[in-house]
């Protein structure tokens, strides 16, 4: 049901889809995580429905790379319904467009996939940096309660939820950045046409019919979640880091925040 790590088939074994939009500086980001993959089989699905077309995936070379450019907008939602109908794997994985994704996070994801005989896997605690304060941190969205930090566009806060936090019962199911499901869950019951809680609605509409899901605690630095002025949700991290244990633990992060320029601002 899963690809193989050593298999070598012709055909692509996960489909990478991101959709996009005005996000022309990002695209070789996004490109850049895709491609330092080290799972086989792969293909990369972009659907852009920007005013005009982008000259950076024109400019690529790589035949596992499918653009396709829109004149019409879409919601995300149909973007994401739109990639899942052109692609050939058998998995599907969401990258972001503003997201740096580590050479081992797809391979790690498909573990947990046949580990847990899952049909579905997400990051459920991952690292964060944000734009506009110019910091990292990490987030465990299955702990619920106590301290944690409020980061949006707004200056950062801190917050001590209840024991009990209605607000946060299922938080952990949303962040579609690191949704990993096979394409026949997406099958049964696609996206809703909307650009706002597309990825919490799917997910919690695939547990309704018993889809097995897995929640993947990011240690490591499998991924990193950039937010900046565009970015629609709020997240709650619970530690700080200092840059100097983030250069010296997870450089890659600092490397691809620095190639796009997207360290501060």
């Amino acid at each position: 049901m899963f690809p193989s790590s050593t298999a070598q088939v012709s055909a692509p074994c996960v489909s990478v889809v991101t959709p996009t939009w005005n996000r022309e500086a990002f695209l070789p980001l996004a490109y850049r995580s895709f491609a330092s993959q080290r799972a086989p089989g792969l293909e990369w699905i972009v659907i852009d429905d920007s005013a005009a077309p982008s000259a950076f995936m024109a400019s690529l070379n790589d035949e596992r790379v499918v653009y396709r450019h829109l004149r019409t907008r879409l919601t995300i939602g149909e973007k994401r319904n739109l990639a899942a109908e052109l692609a050939r794997g058998e998995v599907i994985a969401h990258f972001d467009d503003d997201e740096v994704y580590a050479p081992d996070y797809l391979s790690t994801m498909l573990g947990q996939m046949r580990l847990h005989d899952a049909q579905f896997v997400k990051l459920g605690a991952f690292f964060l940096y944000s734009r506009a304060y110019g910091q990292f941190a990490f987030w465990d969205l299955m702990r619920k309660s106590g301290l944690h930090f409020c980061w949006s566009d707004q200056p950062m806060t801190v917050l001590n939820f209840p024991q009990d936090n209605p607000s946060f019962a299922d938080n952990h199911l949303g962040y579609g950045f690191s949704y990993v499901y096979t394409r026949r869950l997406w099958a049964a019951q696609p996206f809703e046409p909307r650009s706002f809680n597309e990825d919490a609605r799917f997910i919690t509409a695939a547990r309704s019919r018993g889809a097995r899901i897995a929640l993947v605690t990011d240690d490591v630095g499998l991924c990193l979640h950039v937010l900046h002025a565009h970015n629609t949700s709020k997240c709650f991290p619970q530690y700080l880091l200092p840059e100097v244990l983030v250069a010296r633990h997870f450089p890659h992060f600092c490397e691809a925040l620095d190639a796009a320029s997207l360290r501060t601002g």
